[in-house]
C-alpha cells in the first residue's frame, strides 16, 4: 500500500514494489516467448515448403527454401540470447527465473534440430536421393510437430488472460508427442530399408530421429511452462 512519510512524499512498501517488478518481468519473459514460439512455427511452415522443393532436386530451390528455414532459426537464437540475459538479471526465488530458462533453451534446442534435420534432407536431396518413403515420413512428422508447437504457442499467448484455457492447450500439445513417437517408430524401418546406400541410411535416420527430438523437447518444455501456469490458476 503506498503511505506518505512525515513532509507527505509518496513512498511504496517494498513488497508492493517486488510485485509490481515481478508483474512486469512476467510480462516481458512471456512477450520473448510468445515471439520465439511464434518464430518456431514459422519454422516449421518453412521446413514444409522445403519438403516439397526437395521432390524435384533442383539445388538451387534447394538452398533457397534451406536459407529460409536457417534464417529463421537463427533469429530464434538471437531472442533466446536477449531473453537469457534478461533472466540472468532477475534477483533469485522467482519461479519464472527457474521455470522460464528451460522453456527458453528448449524451444531453441528444437529450433536447431529442425534445422539439422532439413539440412540432412537437403544433402539427400541434391544428390537424388531424397526417396518418397523418407520424404513422406519427415512430412508427416513434421506437420505433427507444427501442431505441437502451435498448441503450445496458442497457451503462452493466452497465459496472462486466460491460464485455464492456456492449460487445455499445453494438454493438447503434449499429448501430440505421442503421435509424433508412434508415427517414427512405425515408420523407421521402412524408411530406412529404402536407403540407396548405408551413407543415405545413416542419413535418413538421423532426419527422422531429430525430428522425433525435437517433439520430446517441446514436450518437456509443456511440462515446465504448466508448472509455471498451475500456480497461475
Amino acid at each position: 500500500m503506498d503511505e506518505r512519510d512525515a513532509e507527505g512524499i509518496d513512498y511504496v512498501e517494498p513488497e508492493s514494489e517486488a510485485k509490481v517488478f515481478s508483474s512486469i518481468a512476467e510480462l516481458n519473459l512471456v512477450e520473448a516467448l510468445v515471439n520465439i514460439s511464434s518464430n518456431l512455427v514459422e519454422e516449421l511452415r518453412y521446413a514444409l515448403e522445403a519438403a516439397e522443393k526437395m521432390k524435384g532436386g533442383v539445388p538451387g530451390e534447394i538452398d533457397e527454401s534451406l536459407r529460409r528455414v536457417r534464417e529463421i532459426k537463427e533469429n530464434i537464437e538471437k531472442s533466446k540470447d536477449k531473453a537469457m540475459e534478461y533472466l540472468v538479471r532477475l534477483p533469485s526465488g522467482l519461479i519464472m527465473k527457474d521455470t522460464f530458462k528451460p522453456v527458453v533453451l528448449g524451444l531453441t534446442n528444437a529450433a536447431q534440430y529442425i534445422d539439422g534435420s532439413y539440412y540432412r534432407l537437403g544433402v539427400l536431396a541434391k544428390k537424388k536421393k531424397a526417396y518418397e518413403s523418407l520424404l513422406n515420413t519427415t512430412k508427416e512428422l513434421t506437420d505433427i510437430l507444427r501442431d505441437q508447437v502451435e498448441k503450445l504457442a496458442k497457451a503462452i499467448r493466452v497465459v496472462e488472460g486466460n491460464p485455464k484455457l492456456a492449460l487445455k492447450y499445453i494438454d493438447e500439445s503434449m499429448i501430440l508427442e505421442d503421435k509424433i513417437d508412434h508415427v517414427y517408430r512405425s515408420s523407421l524401418m521402412e524408411v530406412l530399408e529404402g536407403a540407396r546406400d548405408c551413407a543415405s541410411a545413416v542419413l535418413a535416420w538421423e532426419i527422422v530421429g531429430n525430428l522425433e527430438d525435437a517433439s520430446d523437447i517441446i514436450k518437456d518444455v509443456a511440462e515446465n511452462f504448466k508448472y509455471f501456469l498451475l500456480h497461475k490458476v
